[in-house]
């Protein structure tokens, strides 16, 4: 029996962290962006995902951290993806403004 409560809390210690929690509108999150993006309508971006959501920061490079404040949640009707509208602040820098709202 004590060997199976020990396995059970091994793998639920080493599952729980890839749960990400999904971004929430009027929240404030500290995010580094992961990947950089283009495309010929919004000009090049950086991207994070905060759970199932798509944050994308006009201009943003790889590693660079922003203060981002989720204002909205909709859908992309091209990608079928939950994007979020969201106000940013780079930390460390002089940027800030919008996100990239899902068109």
């Amino acid at each position: 029996m004590r060997s199976f409560v020990f396995t059970t809390s091994a793998v639920l210690v080493l599952v729980a962290p890839m749960a990400a929690q999904d971004a929430e509108v009027g929240q404030e999150y500290e995010i580094t962006i992961a990947t950089e993006e283009s495309n010929q309508y919004t000009g090049p971006y950086g991207q994070v995902r905060l759970g199932s959501v798509v944050v994308n920061v006009p201009n943003a490079k790889v590693d660079e951290k922003y203060t981002v404040s989720i204002t909205e949640i909709r859908v992309n009707q091209y990608t079928d993806e939950r994007q979020a509208s969201c106000d940013f602040e780079q930390i460390g820098g002089d940027r800030r403004g919008m996100c990239l709202a899902a068109p």
